[in-house]
């Protein structure tokens, strides 16, 4: 476990690594702090997207909670997309979520992964900007919602 970094974030004591574990309450607080689902998820999901991911990160608080979190899908050699890079609101403003953005950004260069890429809701552009993204001119992000296909 890497050490813990301390000051520059108004006196917080936070560690942004990457973790194995599935720790629900804080995966549940996350995902609600982000606003990205509505009802409940099954805990195999939440512990699948832990553990199934190329790899998930988490900022942990001075009390041992998950303050904040992201993660990378890939397939470990050409291509990434980072998702659900969420802090809780009460942590925002510090520095955390630039952390985590770049302790995923290392990971990818780490394993020779060359594109990365985002969908990043407008209001957080100028975020990501500041990590070094821009928008991809030409480019539609889509999601399917055609037939079911389970």
């Amino acid at each position: 476990m890497a050490a813990l970094e301390q000051g520059g974030f108004h006196g917080c004591d936070v560690l942004v690594e990457r973790v194995h574990d599935c720790r629900l309450d804080d995966l549940r607080a996350l995902f609600h702090a982000g606003d990205w689902w509505e009802g409940e998820w099954d805990d195999s999901v939440l512990c699948g997207i832990v553990n199934k991911s190329f790899a998930f990160v988490a900022a942990i608080g001075p009390d041992g909670r998950w303050i904040g979190m992201g993660r990378i899908i890939s397939d470990g050699v050409s291509d990434a997309y980072l998702q659900d890079i969420v802090v809780l609101p009460e942590w925002r403003e510090k520095g955390i979520g630039t952390r985590i953005v770049e302790k995923l950004l290392s990971i990818c260069r780490d394993a020779g992964i060359g594109w990365i890429g985002i969908i990043a809701a407008p209001e957080t552009l100028y975020f990501y900007r500041r990590s070094g993204f821009a928008k991809m001119n030409g480019y539609t992000p889509m999601r399917y919602e055609g037939p079911a296909h389970r």
